[in-house]
């Protein structure tokens, strides 16, 4: 065979192969694995990127099963969530017929409308549903469940299987069924052992969009409506924006102060004096 017969064949198969591998599906532990990445970056101590914020909306599309326990009318309204490393979480949803919001920023927790959640608290609490907390006691910070050397094993920690594609709010999404390793699933309690779940993940970008949590008790499916990753979130996020007076503060916090409120009181008192003005 003549030289530039073979270097023509040598092209033809070295294209051919090109082709084949730009229209191969994408493994899906390595679509887990990216997936996965930035939520794990939020809080790894040898953090890859900036990005150590992260905020959401989700929405709850579909609950069922006996222990899916949810108020009336939850199905299709949706959870805001910000949480920033190494110590914040804002969590805002509808409860009861109006939005609750409720924060931790570092050591300091609040909630609004305050006399609201006091309520609630304090009904969980008599009904042993709520163990009360010591008087004294620090907040951690956020962790990840396993050491930080071990996290580029954590998608070998699951069985993940390609379930196709799919359209999700007219984006093209890949499919994934994710469940722990048997091995490892038989070293878990019970109700971890038959855990599995369904990701819808967006390409390009590899964002979640939908997630579909099941177990022999109870399923639920959520959409990620949004979803974006920032080195930083705005300072306002962790405080009470200047109208919301309705605030209860239990946490980190000796006494709570302010001329237009009420004098200088310790917890006990202010309890009280929340009672009094609702």
């Amino acid at each position: 065979m003549k030289l530039p017969a073979a270097l023509a064949l040598t092209l033809l198969i070295a294209a051919a192969q090109t082709v084949q591998a730009q229209s191969a599906p994408e493994n899906p532990y390595d679509i887990f694995g990216r997936t996965l990445a930035p939520f794990v970056n939020l809080f790894a101590k040898n953090a890859t990127s900036p990005n150590r914020a992260m905020s959401a909306d989700l929405r709850l599309a579909e609950a069922g099963g006996k222990a899916a326990k949810l108020p009336p009318g939850a199905a299709g309204q949706t959870l805001r969530l910000s949480v920033q490393s190494p110590d914040k979480l804002r969590l805002r949803a509808p409860f009861s017929g109006e939005e609750i919001t409720l924060v931790r920023n570092g050591q300091e927790v609040w909630a609004v409308p305050g006399s609201k959640i006091e309520a609630i608290i304090n009904h969980a609490e008599a009904a042993g549903e709520l163990p009360k907390p010591p008087k004294k006691y620090k907040l951690k910070p956020f962790e990840l469940p396993i050491p930080e050397q071990q996290l580029v094993f954590l998608p070998i920690l699951f069985q993940v299987k390609d379930a196709g594609e799919e359209l999700v709010n007219g984006q093209m999404c890949r499919v994934l069924d994710v469940k722990l390793m048997p091995e490892l699933a038989r070293a878990m309690k019970d109700e971890i052992q038959e855990w599995s779940a369904r990701l819808w993940v967006q390409q390009p970008g590899y964002k979640l969009a939908k997630i579909d949590l099941r177990e022999p008790r109870w399923r639920v499916v959520v959409a990620v409506d949004r979803l974006s990753f920032s080195p930083s979130l705005p300072a306002e996020t962790w405080k009470p924006a200047p109208e919301q007076t309705d605030v209860l503060r239990e946490l980190g916090c000796d006494m709570m102060q302010g001329h237009l409120l009420a004098h200088p009181m310790a917890p006990p008192q202010m309890r009280a004096w929340l009672g009094q003005q609702h």
